[in-house]
């Protein structure tokens, strides 16, 4: 659940459940002992990791289990209807089909989102209602993951994430927040079925706490020198690193508000990041202009290129199941048009397969298993299990609409550099060996309707087959590496 924390109050209090930007952070965990990878050698016989000991970086993944009947269950806001249908997060044979994806990614961690808890109503101390299906479908995921070891599987390990503020200062925030862990060392943490299921880092199981606020280190430390969690390796985590730079106080990241995104270190080495598919700055949200959509992947991309370049310890995938939001007219802010969370198809985050056709809150479509399996190109690419592959992603956004005579077109790439470029439409090859990362297509000659461009990568291959139509699997033989959208030409009269 994200948060905003803005200038003005009033938006800020209103954007509580789940707005705000871009951030990430936290956990991984190394369950992503998936098809084709080994038990790292840092893995007890008894299944526990510990993160210190782990080489290379640990894969998160953001995680909501909060689809169940006081909280998101309905899915009146989603961005677009996952191909598993309105689940509930009650359905165990969701959980398990999850878990294979999972496995299939090398997916090492999940992130459990406990962000809203302190301002949930009725309060959680009562355990009734929402916070007491949070608190239950948790338990759930745990207990089926335990089984799940016990089948032989190996699931990603599990981080759960409080939050000490989300938007509005809760009174006794701190005093409360302290009871929550307190509540799970005795409800989870001491569970010995569950001992195996945490991910370890310094000899604890790692606990984050979101802390969305812009304030000096001081002033932070002052905030919480009151939290107790003797029992956990804490980590804070914060939002719109790009603006409040609580980085510096070793904040990780839960999503910013640019795709080339911050790293968090300590002790001279890269600790966490994030990558995400698109994001949003503050205050404007979703509707900010200055807001990155998916188009297509490229961004998604982009934002890999930053964990390339630095192989942080952890790497956050901001996210996997949202599909919540604000409706129409209830936004943040003065005029109630601030929107965080996912808006639409374009200004949403969200990553597990949907549904191609199915109608959801702003529209119809969905984007297949496009994004997981382009996650399971950029993954076997990162951990060098495919080294030698290209990942490319043509840009476009949703159901693009050009009037104009041209149709300016950038792309992404990683991996091998391409030697260069054919840009085809409709099937026909319309320019060749091009090279750079743009081309501004003249669209004169071409009727109205739709049309389709593919780009194709010279010099180079692939394993995965990108199709939204069903989940990638490594191919034996080399595959040519493609991006194609589809756009309409609308002329203008």
């Amino acid at each position: 659940m994200q948060s905003l924390d803005m200038n003005s109050k009033d938006v800020a209090e209103r954007f509580a459940i789940r707005a705000l930007a871009c951030l990430g952070a936290i956990v991984l965990t190394c369950a992503g002992l998936c098809k084709g990878r080994d038990l790292p050698s840092t893995s007890t016989p008894s299944g526990r990791l510990e993160a210190t000991q782990f080489p290379g970086s640990l894969i998160g993944l953001q995680y909501e289990n909060w689809f169940t009947p006081h909280n998101a269950g309905n899915y009146e806001t989603a961005e677009a209807i996952p191909i598993l249908g309105k689940y509930s997060s009650y359905d165990v044979g969701v959980i398990r089909k999850h878990e294979e994806w999972f496995e299939d990614l090398g997916i090492d961690w999940l992130l459990l989102d406990w962000s809203n808890m302190l301002w949930m109503k009725p309060d959680w101390e009562k355990h009734e209602g929402a916070t007491r299906e949070l608190e239950d479908t948790t338990a759930l995921l745990f207990k089926t993951y335990s089984q799940l070891e016990r089948e032989g599987k190996h699931p990603p390990k599990l981080v759960i994430m409080l939050g000490l503020q989300n938007g509005p200062q809760v009174p006794d925030d701190v005093h409360r927040i302290n009871g929550i862990i307190d509540w799970i060392k005795t409800n989870y943490l001491e569970n010995s079925e569950y001992k195996n299921l945490w991910l370890y880092y310094h000899g604890k199981p790692l606990l984050t706490i979101l802390f969305n606020v812009s304030l000096s280190c001081p002033a932070i430390t002052a905030r919480t020198s009151g939290i107790v969690a003797p029992d956990w390796t804490v980590r804070w985590m914060g939002s719109q690193l790009q603006d409040t730079h609580v980085e510096n106080c070793g904040f990780w990241s839960w999503m910013d508000g640019t795709i080339r995104q911050l790293v968090t270190s300590r002790e001279g080495s890269f600790e966490e990041t994030v990558v995400t598919p698109s994001c949003f700055p503050i205050p404007r949200g979703w509707l900010d202009s200055r807001a990155t959509g998916r188009d297509h992947g490229a961004p998604y991309l982009e934002s890999w290129e930053v964990a390339f370049e630095s192989h942080p310890k952890f790497i956050q995938i901001h996210q996997w199941n949202e599909f919540a939001g604000q409706t129409e007219g209830q936004g943040s802010g003065p005029a109630h048009d601030i929107y965080g969370d996912g808006y639409n198809l374009e200004f949403s985050d969200d990553l597990e397969p949907t549904r191609l056709e199915e109608c959801a809150y702003r529209g119809c479509g969905g984007w297949g298993y496009y994004y997981m399996n382009l996650t399971r190109a950029i993954l076997a690419l990162y951990r060098e299990e495919t080294p030698d592959i290209t990942v490319l992603a043509l840009s476009a956004p949703f159901k693009a609409l050009v009037k104009e005579k041209e149709f300016p077109l950038n792309w992404q790439s990683l991996g091998k550099h391409p030697k260069s470029y054919t840009l085809e439409v409709d099937g026909q090859v319309v320019a060749d060996k091009l090279v750079g990362t743009s081309y501004s297509l003249p669209l004169s000659s071409l009727q109205r309707g739709t049309h389709r461009v593919t780009l194709i990568a010279r010099g180079v291959h692939t394993y995965f087959d990108l199709s939204p139509a069903k989940p990638a699997t490594r191919s034996s033989q080399p595959l040519p590496v493609v991006s194609e959208i589809e756009f309409t030409y609308a002329p203008s009269q």
